[in-house]
C-alpha cells in the first residue's frame, strides 16, 4: 500500500514478489535495493562518489549528507571499518573539501585517526571559521557607525565664513538705510520714511492738501 503502481508492477512481474506475500516489509525492501542498484553502471556509480566535490557556499554538513547518499549508492568493503570503508570516505572528504586550512588541518591528523574524528574537525573548523567571521565584521559595523555619526555633527556644525587670500579685497554691498521718524509726523501723525503718505490727501477739518484731519498743523484743530 505504501508504494507507488509502478514499484508494485516491478515487485510482482519484475521480482516475482506476489501481493500476498508472506515477506516481511524489510525483506521486500532488501529485494528491491539491488534492483535499483543495477539500474546504474556501478562505474559510474564509484566515479560519482570518488569525485564528489565541495560547493561554492556549500556548508559541510549539506556535503556530507550528499557524500554519504553516494557511498550508500556503492558497494564498498564493509570488512575492517578502519581499512576499508572508513579510508576511502576519509579520502573523499580529503579531496572534497575546498578550504585550503581544513586539507593542512585534515593531513596533519593522526593516521590512525577516525572517519568521526575527520568529519568533527570539519564542523568545528567551519563554525570557528563562522565566529570568526562575526567577531570581525562587528568592529567594521562600528566604524562605518562612528563615520556616519562624524558626518551628521559635521553637517550641524556652522560653516565660518572663508577668509579671503591675502592681498585681496572683499568687495562688500552696502545698502543705504532710510532712518525713521523718531518722532510721529505732524501732518499724518505716523512714522515713516521721506515720502509722507498724507501728500495727497486733503485734510477734512481745513481743506488743507498734504494734511489729514486731526493733526498737530491743522489749523481748526488749534482753534
Amino acid at each position: 500500500m505504501a508504494v507507488s503502481l509502478d514499484v508494485q508492477r516491478i515487485l510482482e512481474h519484475t521480482l516475482g514478489i506476489a501481493p500476498d506475500t508472506s515477506l516481511t516489509v524489510t525483506e521486500v525492501l532488501d529485494t528491491l535495493q539491488p534492483h535499483f542498484k543495477s539500474q546504474r553502471n556501478e562505474a559510474l556509480r564509484r566515479r560519482e562518489l570518488l569525485c564528489c566535490k565541495q560547493a561554492d557556499g556549500e556548508s559541510f554538513s549539506d556535503f556530507f549528507v550528499r557524500l554519504k547518499n553516494l557511498a550508500e549508492e556503492v558497494d564498498l568493503c564493509t570488512g575492517n571499518a578502519m581499512t576499508c570503508a572508513e579510508i576511502q570516505l576519509k579520502m573523499v572528504l580529503l579531496m572534497g573539501v575546498q578550504d585550503e586550512e581544513l586539507i593542512q588541518r585534515l593531513i596533519s591528523l593522526d593516521t590512525g585517526a577516525s572517519l568521526q574524528d575527520v568529519v568533527t574537525c570539519c564542523r568545528c573548523f567551519e563554525a570557528t571559521r563562522h565566529t570568526a567571521t562575526a567577531i570581525y565584521s562587528f568592529p567594521s559595523q562600528l566604524r562605518v557607525m562612528s563615520t556616519y555619526k562624524k558626518g551628521r555633527r559635521h553637517d550641524k556644525t556652522p560653516h565660518s565664513p572663508q577668509q579671503p587670500p591675502s592681498g585681496q579685497r572683499v568687495k562688500t554691498q552696502h545698502r543705504t538705510a532710510v532712518p525713521s521718524p523718531v518722532h510721529p509726523c505732524q501732518s499724518c501723525a505716523r512714522r515713516h520714511g521721506p515720502e509722507c503718505p498724507a501728500r495727497a490727501a486733503s485734510c477734512y477739518n481745513c481743506g488743507r492738501q498734504g494734511l489729514w484731519g486731526g493733526t498737530d498743523k491743522c489749523p481748526a484743530k488749534t482753534a
